[in-house]
């Protein structure tokens, strides 16, 4: 069972850092990741939800969901392990906080990232896919204040009605169990808009939008950070956002459209805003590279394609690679100047590309139709939508390259990295428009790749397990290490390649043990066919070898025990006789023979137990210790159930035993004879008693006892009574007395209730015993406590 905490290697590939959540479905964990190295996200089904198959499979499909996902703003998907354990998959770690840190501030900085992860949604509808869960919980922000969407473990297609989601956010038709729906969505972000702006979800009844019209946030009271605003355009798309009919909101492109309209520019949150956030060592996110290299020396040509080796580029040359380039972006940045602040477009990701012109964009005089046209690509707008199309086309080439796509791409996947590189040629010239042109195409070609992947996968899977069944060591190690490169998480990929390397010594080991068992040489056999096992446990050949010279093996010590047996019957050594057979019945539980062999044990000692227990019986019988015998006759009608003596001896045992029992019932509780219709029964039972023959001590003792108590029990004693000739007195059982100052009344030994009462004074109930075995005081009854 796999156990979930600090330093566990997972997939010889994720070190766990720590947890760092957990819900009533899956756990997640930081982990760093030893291909990549840097820290990603783990999340695990838990271990309840492991063990249902439709568990497992609503899990790999929120996986299947999330990584067709590619966009700035949505937390990426990984790799899926489908571990017997139970499945878990990695994805991007984002190293801040929720966006509900933002909540109260002015409207024109806490909606700049709404509008990034409105654009996220407009994005995942195209995809025919409702994430159905969107809250201030699933909206990360990175230390740079960039958003991201994550979890969309509830998310679904448009044509299906099931999902989660949080309840607070759930519009109507969610609410209802209607089909999923993009309009649910927007409906869930307009409750989180609200929120970040009032710090509490909508009110029903409120009047909007007048309502959010004075809300600090949105009004002058926030300061100069809302100048240009127009609080009543904000107001009046929240209410249409949460309006109850789906025809009546806005698609996720509207809102995005009517934010911009409104006044808000789309962009990060400030960083001041963010907090403390964990230390870099452990808060490394994976991040999509969305800024191209201003260098020729990291990407400026197609990266290399192996042709001659079985593994493509190295993984290492890859993440090198991205390091490099991480480098140059951050020198380059040193050196920009800073974007103007006038700029009202849509910024989709400042960290990755500065709006703002490079040294030598300006203008000179004799303007020509390419000068025109770098004038125009010099626009801070045209140069951040060529950054967010570069990182959307190395976030999937990233994704790619960690499926292996250098060795099943083809020619396609060699045309998208010669347009990357003409993307790069074209950057490098500051020709920004061209540039988005080439890494549009290119990221347009890679798109076809990710619904290629599982019938590639399951394909090259399936020439593996043929080029195996065949015995063709090289191509099964070839087509099981590449199934691998594409879906890493497989299991059955993973053994595949473990169960190729080793087929040739597999081979070897079988046709040894084969020959070993054709010269009887069965202990030999079966080691050289263990061996092969031992390597390739599903290897047919080896089992079916290694079960018939178990067998062999089994045969002969079973006809060992028999006759070991055997000869121990014929000299009365019964426990060796037994041992003996039993051993064998276990060695062929099917056999006969060992059967035959146990009866004929256990013929000659039944008649010897039956006589044992039969006299200790009796003896039992004498002592009057009838639960003992009881359970000796029992005992020998195990032996024999057939036996008329014991049957006989079981019942007369049983019913001694019962008269005991009820004679000391009656003797523990002497107080009960008083009673008229006990006492009738005791005395019966007296009766009955007297004529037994013969009486034994323990019932004559028992006799005497209950008579004594009998006599006693009919013997009434003189009780003395005292009230306050004011308090109504009545005896439980016996009557009612009146008022008195004394009386005597006349009472069996036995247990009593006296009650009392007078009016303006509360009830009086007083519990006495009588026995001539006690000294009696005078009972007072008197009701004294006013009420």
């Amino acid at each position: 069972m796999r156990v979930l905490k600090e330093g566990t290697r997972l997939a010889d590939r994720y070190t766990l850092l720590r947890r760092l959540g957990s819900g009533g479905m899956s756990t997640v964990w930081l982990a760093r990741d030893k291909h990549s190295e840097a820290d990603v996200a783990l999340k695990f089904l838990s271990p309840e939800r492991a063990e249902t198959p439709a568990s497992r499979d609503r899990f790999r499909q929120e996986w299947r969901i999330g990584s067709r996902l590619m966009h700035t703003h949505i937390a990426r998907v990984f790799e899926f392990h489908d571990d017997p354990d139970g499945p878990f998959y990695s994805q991007q770690f984002i190293a801040g906080p929720e966006i509900r840190v933002l909540t109260g501030a002015p409207a024109a900085t806490s909606l700049r990232p709404i509008c990034l992860i409105a654009d996220a949604l407009r994005y995942a509808h195209g995809k025919d896919i409702v994430h159905r869960d969107v809250k201030a919980a699933n909206v990360l922000l990175d230390r740079r204040g960039l958003p991201y969407l994550i979890d969309f473990g509830a998310a679904g297609a448009t044509r299906s009605g099931d999902g989660g989601g949080t309840p607070i956010a759930a519009s109507p038709q969610h609410m209802s169990g209607e089909n999923a729906h993009p309009a649910d969505d927007i409906y869930a972000l307009g409750v989180l808009i609200h929120e970040t702006l009032t710090g509490n979800p909508p009110d029903a009844n409120a009047k909007m939008p007048d309502a959010l019209r004075e809300v600090p946030a949105l009004t002058n009271a926030a300061g100069t950070a809302n100048a240009g605003l127009r609080a009543d355009l904000v107001a009046s798309l929240v209410s249409d956002m949460l309006a109850p009919q789906t025809d009546k909101r806005p698609d996720a492109g509207q809102v995005v459209e009517r934010l911009r309209e409104a006044g808000v520019q789309a962009g990060p949150a400030p960083t001041h805003m963010l907090g403390e956030i964990a230390s870099a060592d452990t808060t490394i996110a994976i991040e999509a590279v969305t800024s191209p290299a201003r260098t020729r020396s990291t990407h400026g040509t197609a990266p290399p394609v192996a042709t001659g080796s079985t593994r493509g580029v190295s993984r290492s040359l890859v993440w090198g690679g991205l390091a490099v380039l991480a480098g140059i972006f951050l020198s380059v940045l040193f050196w920009l100047p800073p974007a103007p602040e006038t700029n009202t477009q849509a910024v989709t990701e400042p960290a990755s590309g500065e709006q703002t012109t490079l040294p030598g964009d300006a203008e000179t005089n004799g303007d020509t139709a390419g000068a025109a046209a770098a004038r125009d690509d010099a626009d801070p707008a045209v140069r951040a939508a060529t950054d967010e199309i570069l990182g959307e086309f190395l976030s999937k080439l990233e994704r790619l390259r960690l499926r292996g796509i250098e060795r099943w791409g083809g020619q396609a996947y060699l045309e998208a990295l010669d347009l990357y590189a003409q993307g790069d040629e074209a950057f490098l010239g500051r020709n920004y428009r061209l540039a988005g042109e080439r890494y549009r195409a290119a990221s347009d070609l890679l798109d076809p790749f990710f619904d290629r992947i599982d019938a590639t996968f399951r394909e090259t899977l399936q020439g593996a397990r043929e080029a195996f069944t065949r015995g063709d060591h090289a191509e099964a190690v070839r087509l099981f290490d590449l199934a691998v490169a594409i879906t890493p998480g497989s299991r059955e990929a993973q053994d595949g390649l473990v169960r190729a390397r080793n087929l040739e010594t597999v081979l070897r080991l079988t046709e040894q043990g084969l020959n070993l068992e054709k010269t009887l040489e069965l202990e030999a056999a079966r080691t050289a066919l263990q061996n092969a096992l031992d390597l390739d446990p599903s290897w047919q050949p080896a089992q079916v070898a290694l079960e018939r010279v178990r067998d062999a093996l089994l045969q002969r010590s079973f006809e060992q025990r028999m006759s070991e047996g055997l000869e121990a019957l014929a000299a009365g050594n019964y426990p060796s006789a037994r041992a003996a057979f039993e051993a064998a019945k276990a060695l062929r539980p099917g056999s006969r023979q060992p059967v035959d062999g146990l009866l004929q044990v256990d013929q000659e000692v039944r008649l010897g137990s039956i006589r044992r227990l039969e006299t200790e019986a009796l003896a039992l019988e004498g002592s009057e210790q009838w639960q003992d015998a009881i359970a000796t006759y029992e005992d020998i009608l195990e032996v024999d159930a057939d036996l008329q003596f014991a049957r006989t001896g079981l019942a007369n045992a049983q019913e001694r035993a019962m008269i005991h029992r009820r004679l000391q019932e009656f003797i523990d509780a002497p107080d009960s004879l008083s009673a008229p219709a006990t006492m009738q029964t005791a005395t019966q039972l007296l009766l009955n008693v007297t004529r037994i023959t013969p009486m034994g001590p323990r019932l004559e003792n028992q006799k005497n006892e209950l008579s004594r108590l009998l006599k006693r029990a009919a013997t009434p004693l003189t009780v003395q009574l005292v009230s306050d000739n004011a308090t109504d007195v009545s005896i439980f059982r016996i009557g009612h007395l009146g008022a008195f100052a004394t009386q005597e009344v006349t009472l069996r030994p036995g247990a009593y209730v006296a009650l009392g009462s007078r009016p303006g004074f509360r009830d009086v109930r007083l519990e006495f015993r009588v026995a001539p075995e006690i000294e009696m005081s005078p009972i007072v009854i008197m009701c004294e406590e006013r009420i």
